[in-house]
């Protein structure tokens, strides 16, 4: 069978659809992931067919005022201040995705991919619907996951969330959505998000969110047809060796603090590592300290730090006392595998939310979200990770059970029936021969 999965995003949110893609090629299947051209290499390295975007993701997020923009609380300010550039972004991955499913017999498509559906149809092959997050459908379980505040004032409330964050969204998007739909497949507009969210589950549409339901438990209100596969997880190639000076570093000493922001930016970096650096002069700690975007700064060289480019987590994690991090969705994952405490400061949207299933679930602390973070705060918080052994402990038993699932194996298995579900409703409809 031939798969287009159709993504965008930075490498840690793209690594577990990459994962996915190898699990789905190790069952028979061909498989072109469409994904940003920044990480196309990266991707094929991996055997992986690559549909690159015209765009670069990271080129738009870095660009004057995005990262301001983020960084903020207000959801409304965040997507005016994107509106323009991003329309411009969208409306290439569209046309992208549109190319490279030409030829496809499955579809699987991002949540923030959301016109995938329109393709599935107008080609009448069957989807899937995957998330890193829970976003849709709406729940009374919990708000709004995009959302950087976490009460919750009960399930009338929580599933009011949604229905604002839809309402918000669409007046933003939706034009630019229809205007694709109409002009470029014929189709009539859509009349809301919401119209939009509820066509995915037609047809018993399978939604597949890559995380774990010991993390996150799979809401009561929430149909047959969405299935929480447990996390993907996507390891370093078979012939991926660390680099010596980190090997001798790690071995030099005790057990280090991980440090690292993914794909956020900063206008000051240099000041968050002189912070960061601070924390561990006043715990006596040793650290790892990964450059990512642009968010930790490389600081005159220190006997207790390493400054690492690009190290794959599921490799390194296992060798520190405790990650520091902002609370994505791929670096979250992979603290809960390597089964060691995490620290997260968020900078924005979904960071919260995974910050507090962190917290709940026992095996970590959340401090103040990046503007308000302290070197004292940090400090302490790192004190309190390599001293408590009742949360070391808690942590390393949720790594092994998070280890033990097969998050990959049970998505492969979900297509593969809704593909075969698929054809045989076409049989008997008569729009196909068996033979």
């Amino acid at each position: 069978m031939k798969i287009t999965i159709c993504t965008f995003g930075s490498r840690g949110d793209t690594q577990p659809y990459v994962a996915l893609a190898m699990g789905l090629q190790q069952a028979g299947h061909h498989v072109t992931l469409v994904a940003s051209r920044d990480i196309a290499e990266w991707i094929r390295s991996y055997g992986i067919n690559v549909y690159p975007l015209r765009f670069s993701l990271r080129g738009f997020v870095q660009k004057p005022g995005q990262q301001d923009a983020l960084k903020g609380r207000n959801i409304v300010r965040i997507l005016r201040d994107f509106r323009t550039g991003f329309e411009t972004y969208l409306a290439g991955v569209m046309d992208d995705c549109w190319q490279a499913a030409q030829d496809a017999e499955f579809l699987v498509l991002s949540s923030i991919a959301s016109i995938g559906v329109d393709i599935a149809k107008q080609r009448d092959i069957p989807l899937a619907v995957v998330s890193l997050q829970p976003l849709f459908p709406p729940t009374r379980a919990f708000p709004m996951f995009m959302l950087p505040f976490r009460f919750s004032l009960g399930g009338g409330y929580n599933h009011l969330t949604y229905t604002l964050y839809m309402r918000v969204g669409w007046l933003f998007v939706g034009g630019l959505l229809n205007h694709w739909r109409t002009t470029c497949l014929g189709l009539p507009p859509w009349r809301s998000m919401r119209e939009m969210v509820d066509t995915l589950g037609d047809g018993g549409t399978p939604w597949l969110y890559a995380y774990s339901p010991q993390v996150l438990p799979k809401p009561p209100d929430w149909s047959d047809n969405l299935h929480i596969t447990g996390y993907w997880f996507l390891d370093a190639q078979p012939n991926w060796q660390p680099p010596a000076e980190l090997v001798r570093f790690l071995e030099s000493g005790p057990p280090p603090i991980y440090v690292g922001f993914g794909s956020m930016s900063d206008k000051d970096p240099e000041h968050r590592t002189r912070l960061v650096l601070r924390a561990l002069e006043l715990t006596g700690q040793r650290s790892v300290l990964l450059k990512g975007w642009g968010a930790v700064a490389h600081l005159p060289a220190s006997a207790n730090v390493f400054y690492a480019e690009d190290v794959p987590h599921s490799w390194l994690f296992p060798y520190m006392a405790a990650v520091v991090h902002h609370g994505g969705a791929g670096t979250t994952a992979a603290g809960l595998r390597a089964g060691v405490p995490s620290i997260i400061t968020p900078f924005l949207l979904d960071q919260y939310s995974w910050a507090d299933r962190v917290v709940k679930s026992g095996v970590g602390l959340r401090l103040a979200d990046s503007k308000r973070l302290t070197a004292e705060k940090l400090a302490e918080a790192i004190h309190t990770t390599v001293t408590d052994s009742a949360l070391r402990a808690r942590a390393a038993a949720f790594g092994e059970s998070i280890r033990a699932e097969s998050g990959v194996a049970h998505a492969v298995e979900v297509i593969e029936r809704h593909a075969a579900d698929f054809s045989r409703s076409l049989i008997e409809d008569g729009l196909i021969n068996q033979s």
